[in-house]
């Protein structure tokens, strides 16, 4: 078993915020990612180190939506 990891409120805001436009499947996956690179053996995880790994793994892991409208016909 791994030893948790100690994140600011900050930290966990981040987190939690860039999970968000995740389709719900993919968050898990993001969770488990972000949690493997934030446990990296560093003694102390700043915030723009921790920001930086979640936006790596959000940017990763996001599609943009498909646009399901036909496209409007120019009169």
């Amino acid at each position: 078993m791994s030893k948790p990891i100690a994140l600011s409120d900050t930290q966990m805001d981040t987190i939690v915020r860039l999970a968000g436009p995740l389709p719900p499947p993919d968050r898990d996956v993001y969770l488990r990612e972000v949690a493997a690179a934030l446990d990296g053996g560093r003694e102390e995880i700043g915030d723009g180190f921790a920001a930086r790994v979640c936006a790596e793994v959000q940017r990763r892991l996001w599609h943009p939506p498909l646009n399901e409208q036909p496209p409007r016909r120019q009169a």
